[in-house]
């Protein structure tokens, strides 16, 4: 089923809740309360049965098959099988960066996702980790900081900007070269651990996010809204903003884009799209009845300011398009291409944390990624 199709099936429902619940309002508004709530209960199981759950799902395969390759890699140092680990590592990335915005509640109370993907990576750290002394195995990851380990740990480990041949050397002729793959094995043991603690988490706090349907900070419409707004912070802020220069008076340093080490920042900020409109949507799976927030701006009558927001998404994805090569190669050669996509998200950013928070009555609350 198409989306235009999804969006009549969805408003022909919702425009006939609004008409039933007309006529009983002039007695008791709480009908009509307990229909929107009714679908605000529908998007928030959308989101955690077609979204959230199989991401997980996904997240656990992809980095059992991460530890897998790299323990091959382990018992084989050849440059094939580097090849295979560093492919690997994307493939992982490709679904973390969807399930990152949905970093929420318990569950973002936990600090989980520092564990499993702490950005910018402490390089010197883990550097003093692998000349030092300790046991390098899963206890010892588990005991240091969350800058030293996760994806971001591993990415530094398995990519050079000096070539694959010398990431390969550091695993067999440098002096700590035992050491190195040691780290590098217990670090994608630790992921793997912490992707199964991650799905249980939600697995067991399933209940209480699609139950909590009030409109204040707790309630998880809101928390989902100030989780995008906090993502498209990041983006322009940190993701963008940064490596551009806009902290430094306008000095490009490419070695502050995320992912810098495998060149892979183009393809991190378009999965942070995909998740952000698949959000905003409800178009998880083929399903008739999937509640996205553009329905929840239609039930109000705000349908037009709906469509102005799956246009500026449109935007971003045509910016992020125009950028040809990788982010590091573009910021210095291109760098009004990136600032255009910066700019397309600060578009868009106003568009979610405030016209729509105001429209659906959400608060947003402050993040370390505000820029106000």
């Amino acid at each position: 089923m198409n989306f235009s199709i999804k969006k009549i099936y969805t408003t022909v429902v919702l425009l006939g809740v609004i008409i039933s619940s007309s006529f009983i309002s002039c007695e008791d508004d709480s009908e009509y309360t307990s229909e929107v709530q009714f679908y605000k209960k529908n998007q928030l199981t959308n989101i955690y049965t077609n979204e959230i759950a199989p991401l997980n799902v996904n997240f656990v395969e992809q980095s059992e098959l991460l530890e897998q390759s790299i323990k091959r890699f382990q018992n084989e140092i050849t440059l094939a099988n580097l090849q295979l680990v560093q492919e690997q590592w994307k493939a992982v990335q490709l679904v973390w960066k969807q399930l990152e915005l949905y970093d929420l509640g318990n569950v973002a109370n936990s600090f989980i996702s520092f564990e499993i993907n702490r950005w910018p990576t402490d390089t010197q750290r883990i550097d003093e980790n692998i000349i030092g002394t300790e046991v390098l195995n899963t206890n010892f990851i588990a005991s240091i900081g969350s800058s030293s380990k996760g994806i971001s740990g591993i990415e530094y480990l398995i990519f050079s900007s000096e070539g694959k041949t010398a990431t390969l050397n550091r695993f067999t002729t440098d002096e700590n070269a035992v050491r190195r793959l040691e780290y590098l094995v217990a670090l994608s043991e630790n992921l793997k651990t912490k992707s199964v603690e991650l799905k249980n988490l939600w697995e067991t706090n399933e209940e209480s996010f699609t139950s909590a349907l009030e409109n204040g900070i707790s309630g998880s419409q809101n928390q989902i809204i100030n989780a995008m707004v906090t993502l498209i912070e990041e983006i322009i802020i940190s993701k963008l903003g940064s490596p551009l220069g806009d902290s430094n008076g306008g000095t490009i340093e490419s070695e502050r884009l995320e992912a810098y080490y495998s060149g892979f920042s183009k393809e991190i900020l378009q999965q942070h799209l995909v998740a952000l409109k698949r959000c905003y949507t409800g178009d998880f799976a083929q399903t008739p009845f999937r509640v996205g927030f553009d329905d929840f701006l239609t039930l109000i009558g705000s349908e037009n300011f709906s469509n102005k927001i799956i246009t500026q998404f449109s935007v971003c994805q045509s910016r992020l398009d125009d950028i040809k090569g990788t982010l590091k190669e573009e910021i210095t050669s291109n760098p009004e291409a990136m600032t255009a996509l910066k700019d397309s998200f600060r578009d868009l950013l106003v568009l979610v944390k405030v016209d729509m928070a105001n429209v659906l009555g959400s608060t947003i609350t402050f993040n370390d990624n505000d820029g106000d």
